[in-house]
């Protein structure tokens, strides 16, 4: 069904009845978050300090309820019949429209896929490298950015300078680093917009600005960024931006999006093809010849699992009902707590500089991080370690409170002893 109040589609009438549905009127009058009701709408927070955005964020009702709705659909009527088809395509395409509203893009250079590895698989693969060509990018970035990476420049025989980045490293610093690398055979820079591990925020204008002048490209992983922070992505002027559902943004495993620059998309080979990638059904004949689509949907392949279209859709609207502006400032306020309280705690190390995202990074003095990590989920405490260097990692979400804060640090207290 389609909500008057904003021109949307919902998934069930139970989501579209709600209050929190009328997501354009309530955006108007820009009322503060209510953290109560937020957290009732993702109750996996009511039990435990949910500090983890940064792996998976709590799902939303309203995803899970978009997602049975959906497999009750499938299982009622069938997956097949007269509209099926039609109402599929129309949640896909509102999907990508609201992803790009978040990230500042056209509705036609937004691309669905799988998560952010696969974006950046896109990415990478997708140049036409030439010998002697080099990808540039940092030793802190995470796997799903840089394997790739590595996978293709084995295949192609292009040199990775993988730039040396210090955990202490600010943005600009590191910013610095990389244009430093950057060189007349610099095909790609690769490198995250909110490093996994550090939170540092990297700018990207100015690099992008760099790798251009040299006829390269900016490839970003936004799995730390996406949801966490404000995006503008005609100002940064990057190529192509990988971000995940899963994370951030509240929504389920198995969906997310890859923005491509508008004067990118006929020029980025598809390594993966089908249906999607043609200009229409009939793009083709017996001769091998094909025209190809004229907008990021030509790097989308086939059949998807329709139900997490429908529950990423709808979580997507409950964050744009609550206002990313509001998000994005209580996701600032309850990070610099986070670091401020953890930095006061004796033997306690923080290593996110004061700008950061959503993420803090820090050690114990003679704690085991991965063992601190698991005695902090016994106590209800959810964050993660990270390795090389090992640090643990909390990430604060617009659905926290102070009181998650202090479970962390108080629970951090009980480990050092």
């Amino acid at each position: 069904m389609r909500d008057a109040s904003c021109g949307r589609i919902l998934r069930n009438s139970h989501f579209a009845s709600h209050p929190k549905a009328h997501f354009t009127q309530q955006k108007v009058n820009a009322m503060p978050l209510d953290i109560t009701a937020i957290r009732r709408d993702a109750p996996a927070t009511l039990a435990q300090a949910y500090l983890n955005a940064g792996t998976n964020g709590p799902l939303s009702r309203y995803a899970a309820e978009a997602i049975a709705a959906a497999n009750e659909d499938q299982l009622r009527a069938g997956r097949i019949g007269p509209g099926v088809y039609e109402k599929a395509l129309a949640i896909s395409t509102e999907l990508r429209s609201s992803f790009a509203r978040l990230l500042g893009a056209s509705d036609e250079d937004i691309a669905l896929t799988h998560h952010t590895t696969d974006g950046m698989n896109i990415a990478v693969w997708g140049q036409n490298y030439q010998a002697g060509d080099e990808i540039v990018t940092t030793s802190l970035e995470h796997p799903g950015g840089l394997v790739p990476v590595l996978v293709a420049a084995k295949r192609f025989g292009v040199t990775v300078r993988v730039v040396p980045v210090e955990i202490t490293d600010d943005g600009p610093t590191t910013a610095e680093k990389v244009i430093a690398a950057i060189t007349p055979r610099t095909r790609l820079v690769a490198v995250s917009h909110v490093s996994w591990k550090s939170g540092v925020v990297l700018p990207l204008a100015p690099i992008a600005e760099r790798v251009h002048a040299v006829g390269g490209l900016l490839a970003v992983d936004a799995a730390q960024s996406a949801g966490a922070i404000p995006v503008d992505l005609r100002a940064l002027d990057v190529d192509y931006y990988a971000c995940p559902g899963q994370k951030w943004l509240c929504g389920p495993d198995g969906v997310g999006a890859l923005y491509v620059r508008q004067e990118r998309v006929m020029d980025t080979q598809q390594t993966f093809a089908g249906g999607p990638a043609l200009r229409d059904g009939a793009a083709h004949d017996s001769a091998g010849n094909y025209l190809p689509g004229t907008t990021a949907r030509r790097f989308e392949v086939a059949t998807v699992y329709k139900p997490t279209i429908a529950g990423m859709l709808a979580s997507l609207q409950w964050l744009e009902g609550l206002g990313f502006a509001e998000i994005y400032e209580r996701i600032q306020a309850l990070t610099a707590l986070c670091r401020e309280r953890l930095s006061a705690l004796p033997g306690v190390t923080v290593y996110t500089p004061a700008s950061q995202a959503g993420l803090t990074s820090f050690n114990i003095s003679g704690v085991d991080a991965v063992q601190a990590s698991a005695r902090l989920g016994e106590m209800g405490v959810l964050i993660r370690s990270v390795s090389n260097p090992d640090l643990l990692r909390a990430s604060t979400s617009f659905y926290n409170d102070e009181s998650d804060v202090e479970r962390l640090v108080q629970g951090v207290r009980g480990v050092s002893k």
